[in-house]
C-alpha cells in the first residue's frame, strides 16, 4: 500500500481524515498485464492508493526481473490465468493483450470499467489480425523512427520504451476519467500505435499541411544544435527554446563577433555552418565541467541540464532532496518514486497492497461526459500544460486557457511558420495539437487590472492548471495558500520542470532539457555515437501523469468540496521511463547504454536501407519460428544451417555479418514490399513512415486518428485525437483550437460582466487583445 503524511498542503498538522488517505483508496484494480504499458497502469493507479491485484502472462517484461519487481510490488496476487483475471470482482480491469481479443471476451470482464492495452487498437483493419509486431516496428509504423538520428545514418529507434511507459499513464489517466462519470459499463481502447504516434512525431502531419510541404522534400532527420555536447568530465545538454536564447548563447561560449551574424543567431543558418558553429561549441564545452557549464548557462536563463544515466542520475542534488527516487520497498535497489504529490506530500510505498475494500468505489453512471460542469482555468502552455487542458475539455470541462499577448504560449512559435505570413501564431503546429476543445482569454498579469480579472476568474473555477517556472504563479499573487484562501473548493494543478522546491527548482526546462536530464538520452543513440534526444516523449509523459494526478485528486475534491494543491514535475515523470537504468546500476552496477537498433532480447533488429531514397525497412526476429520466417522469405538458407546460428544467442553474436547480408537484400526492394513479404511469413516489419504524412497509415486513418478542421488562418489542417478514448466513441474534440484572446468578449465581457467601454480600454493598454505584443 501507499502511506502519506500527515500534513495538509499548507503544512498543518489538523486535516480531515479524508484528506489522509491516498485518492484512490477504496479502488479496487485487476491487472493483467504483458510489458511496461499494462504493468505501468497498475503501478501508478497502486501509487495513487488503489489495490491492484495482479495476474500473471506469459513472457512479460521479456525476463527483466528487476524491472518487473519495481512495477509489480505493492500488488496483490491473484491466483488463476486470464479467465481469472477476467471474472474478478474488481471496479477496474488493465487488461493488455498481444492483438485485439474477441469481443466477446471484453464483454465477459466483471469490471465495469475496462482498459484494454493492444498494439493496433480494438478496430481498423490491423486489429484482430494477428499482424506481428515489436516496439522498433511499431516506432516505424508510427512515423517516429524518421524523427531520429543523424543525416549521415539510418535512422535510430528511442532506447527506454518510451512509449509504453506513456500508453500506461494514458490508460491510468483514463480509467480515473471514467470513475469521474459516463456509462455504468465502458470500454477503454489504449492503442500503443496511436500513442507512439501521437507520442513521437512532434506533430509533423500538421506543420506539414499547414506548410503544404511537397512529398518530394525528404523529411529531415538531424541532430538539433546545440544539443547533447561532451564536457571536460561527462556530457551535458542544451535546449535553445528562444530568440533570446540563441543570442545568449553565443555570449555563453565566448563567441559575440557572431551576434552580427545573420546565419549563427538563426536556427537554420546554423546548419549551413554546422561543422563550424559545432566545432566551437565543443572547443567550449570541453574547456569546462558539467556543473560550470549548468551554472554559468542557468545565468542566462539558457536551459541545460547534465546528461545523466542510471547511476549518475540518482545523485543529482535536485533528485536527492526531493526524493524523486527512493529505495525498493523489497531492498535490493532504488526506483523512481510516485511522479506526484498530493497536498504537498509524494506517496511513499510500502510493497504490501491494501486490504480488499468493504464495497465499490464510489461512482455515478451518467449519460453526461465524465466532466460535465466543472469549470478550468488553464494557464498551461506548451505540450504539457495544453495537453492536460484539452483533455479536460475533451472529457467535458468547460476550459478557458489564458495567455498574454506579451507571452504568447510557447506551442505558438513553432511548426516552421514564417513570422511574415499572416497571423502566424495561429499556425504553430504544437499549439494546434494539443489545444483543441478550449476557450481563450489574454491578460497581461504584469497589470494591476490584469491581475484583478485574473482573480475573479480564478473565484469562479473549480481547477487551475498551471506549468510556469514556480517563481511565476506567487509573483501575481496565487500561490496555494492565496488561491485557497480565494476559493477553497480550488483543485491547484502545478506542473514545474524540475519541482516546487529543491536546488534546481528554478532551472529551466522543456522537454528536451528533461530527456538529457533523466537518462532517456543516454539509452537512445548509435552504439558508437553520443547521446541522442529521443525527441518528445517527456512532454507526452508529464502531460499524461499530470493528468492523472490532477484527475485522481479532483475525485476527492468534487467528493468532499475541499480543494487541494497537485504537483507534478516533468522531469520527475521522464525519471520513470528510465526506471530500468536506475533499477539496473543499483541492484547489480550495471550501467546501460545505447544499443542502437539491436535489442537485448532480440534474435536480430535492424533498420535497413531500402530502394529509394530515405526509404527504410525496420525488422525484428524474436523467436524460432520469426527466425525461420526470415530465412525463407530472402532465401538465406545457408543461414538456416550455419551451426553458428543455431540459436539467438550466436545471432546476436554475429549481427555485424547477419545485418550486412539482410542490408543488402533489404536495399534491392521496396521498402513496403519487403516488409508485407515478411509480415505474411510472421515475421514482425514496417516500413518507416514519413511523420509528415502519417493519414496515409490505414491504420491510423480507419481510426479516425486525425479529424480535419478549418482553422481561421492555417487552412483545413488534421489535428490528432486523445490517443486512449472509449472504444464506442466519445471523448474528442468539439470545437477547434481557439485563436488568441478569441473569447476575451464572452468571459471576460459577457461572464465576468466588464463593460464594452472597459474591454477598449484594456486593449488600448495592451491588458487583452488578439495579437502578440
Amino acid at each position: 500500500m501507499v502511506g502519506a503524511d500527515r500534513r495538509g498542503p499548507d503544512g498543518s498538522a489538523g486535516v480531515v481524515e479524508e484528506r489522509l488517505r491516498e485518492p484512490l483508496a477504496g479502488l479496487t484494480v485487476v491487472e493483467w498485464s504483458r510489458s511496461v504499458a499494462g504493468a505501468y497502469a497498475g503501478r501508478v493507479l497502486a501509487d495513487a492508493g488503489a489495490r491492484v491485484v495482479r495476474h500473471g502472462a506469459a513472457g512479460a517484461l521479456d525476463g527483466r526481473e528487476r524491472l518487473a519487481e519495481y512495477l509489480h510490488s505493492g500488488k496483490a496476487v491473484g491466483v488463476g490465468g486470464l479467465e481469472a483475471a477476467l471474472a474478478e470482482p474488481a471496479d477496474v480491469a488493465i487488461l493488455e493483450f498481444p492483438d485485439a481479443p474477441e469481443p466477446a471476451l471484453l464483454e465477459s470482464v466483471a469490471a465495469p470499467v475496462v482498459a484494454a492495452v493492444t498494439p493496433w487498437g480494438l478496430r481498423g483493419p490491423w486489429a484482430g489480425t494477428g499482424r506481428p509486431w515489436s516496439e522498433l516496428t511499431l516506432q516505424a509504423e508510427a512515423g517516429a523512427l524518421l524523427t531520429r538520428g543523424l543525416s549521415d545514418r539510418g535512422p535510430v529507434m528511442s532506447g527506454s520504451d518510451e512509449c509504453r511507459w506513456i500508453a500506461g499513464s494514458m490508460a491510468a489517466g483514463a480509467v480515473v476519467a471514467a470513475l469521474h462519470g459516463g456509462p455504468r459499463r465502458l470500454l477503454l481502447d489504449v492503442p500503443l500505435l496511436e500513442v507512439t504516434a501521437y507520442s513521437s512525431t512532434m506533430f509533423q502531419t500538421v506543420s506539414a499541411a499547414v506548410c503544404a510541404t511537397p512529398r518530394e522534400t525528404p523529411p529531415a532527420r538531424r541532430r538539433l544544435i546545440p544539443s547533447v555536447e561532451r564536457a571536460a568530465d561527462g556530457w551535458v545538454g542544451f535546449n535553445l527554446a528562444s530568440a533570446q536564447n540563441h543570442l545568449d548563447f553565443l555570449v555563453l561560449i565566448e563567441r559575440p563577433e557572431w551576434l552580427d551574424d545573420p546565419q549563427m543567431t538563426t536556427f537554420l543558418g546554423r546548419y549551413e555552418r554546422y561543422d563550424e558553429f559545432t566545432s566551437a561549441v565543443r572547443e567550449w564545452t570541453t574547456r569546462h565541467t558539467v556543473a560550470e557549464i549548468v551554472e554559468l548557462a542557468g545565468l542566462f536563463r539558457i536551459p541545460c541540464a547534465p546528461v545523466h544515466n542510471g547511476q549518475t542520475i540518482t545523485e543529482d542534488p535536485q533528485v536527492v532532496a526531493r526524493g524523486a527516487v527512493a529505495p525498493h520497498p523489497g531492498g535490493g535497489f532504488v526506483e523512481p518514486a510516485p511522479p506526484f504529490r498530493f497536498g504537498g506530500e509524494r506517496p511513499v510505498r510500502t510493497g504490501t497492497a491494501p486490504e480488499p475494500a468493504a464495497r465499490p468505489f464510489p461512482r455515478t453512471p451518467t449519460d453526461d461526459l465524465p466532466l460535465a460542469g466543472l469549470r478550468v482555468l488553464d494557464l498551461g502552455t506548451w505540450w504539457v500544460g495544453s495537453y492536460v487542458g484539452s483533455a479536460l475539455a475533451a472529457l467535458g470541462a468547460d476550459v478557458v486557457k489564458v495567455e498574454s499577448t506579451r507571452r504568447i504560449d510557447g506551442g505558438r512559435t513553432l511548426g516552421g511558420v514564417s513570422v511574415t505570413r499572416d497571423h502566424w501564431w495561429e499556425c504553430g503546429n504544437i499549439y494546434l495539437g494539443t489545444n483543441h476543445g478550449t476557450r481563450d482569454v489574454t491578460l497581461d498579469l504584469a497589470h494591476p487590472a490584469g491581475r484583478e480579472l485574473l482573480v475573479e476568474l480564478v473565484r469562479g473555477a473549480d481547477v487551475l492548471i498551471e506549468n510556469y517556472a514556480p517563481r511565476v504563479l506567487e509573483s501575481v499573487g496565487l500561490g496555494w495558500a492565496a488561491a485557497h484562501e480565494l476559493n477553497p473548493r480550488l483543485v491547484l494543478h502545478r506542473m514545474p520542470a524540475f519541482g516546487l522546491d529543491g536546488p534546481r527548482r528554478d532551472m529551466v526546462g522543456y522537454a528536451q532539457t528533461v530527456e538529457q536530464y533523466s537518462g532517456l538520452c543516454w539509452r537512445t543513440g548509435y552504439a558508437d555515437g553520443e547521446p541522442l534526444n529521443p525527441n518528445g516523449p517527456a512532454d507526452p509523459m508529464g502531460a499524461a501523469n499530470s493528468l492523472f494526478a490532477l484527475l485522481a485528486a479532483l475525485l476527492r475534491a468534487r467528493r468532499t468540496g475541499i480543494g487541494e494543491l497537485v504537483e507534478s514535475a516533468l522531469a520527475e515523470a521522464a525519471i520513470v521511463m528510465s526506471a530500468e537504468q536506475v533499477v539496473a546500476f543499483s541492484a547489480d552496477g550495471a550501467l546501460l547504454g545505447r544499443t542502437g537498433n539491436r535489442g537485448a532480447h532480440t534474435h536480430l533488429q535492424g533498420v535497413f536501407a531500402a530502394a529509394g531514397t530515405e526509404q527504410w525497412l525496420a525488422v525484428t526476429v524474436e523467436t524460432e519460428e520469426q527466425w525461420a520466417g526470415l530465412c525463407k522469405v530472402t532465401g538465406f538458407d545457408g543461414w538456416a544451417a550455419d551451426p553458428e546460428l543455431v540459436d539467438a544467442a550466436g545471432r546476436r553474436a554475429a549481427a555485424d555479418r547477419l545485418e550486412t547480408e539482410l542490408g543488402a537484400w533489404a536495399a534491392a526492394r521496396p521498402a513496403a514490399r519487403s516488409a508485407d513479404l515478411l509480415l505474411a511469413e510472421g515475421v514482425p516489419a514496417a516500413p518507416a513512415r514519413d511523420p509528415r504524412f502519417l493519414l496515409e497509415n490505414p491504420q491510423l486513418a480507419a481510426r479516425d486518428h486525425f479529424v480535419e478542421f478549418d482553422l481561421p488562418w492555417a487552412g483545413r489542417v488534421p489535428l490528432p485525437q486523445l490517443p486512449v478514448r472509449p472504444a464506442a466513441g466519445g471523448w474528442v474534440a468539439r470545437r477547434r483550437p481557439p485563436t488568441l484572446g478569441e473569447h476575451n468578449d464572452e468571459v471576460l465581457g459577457g461572464e465576468l460582466g466588464v463593460s464594452a467601454e472597459r474591454l477598449a480600454e484594456l486593449a488600448a493598454e495592451r491588458v487583452v487583445g488578439t495579437a502578440p505584443h
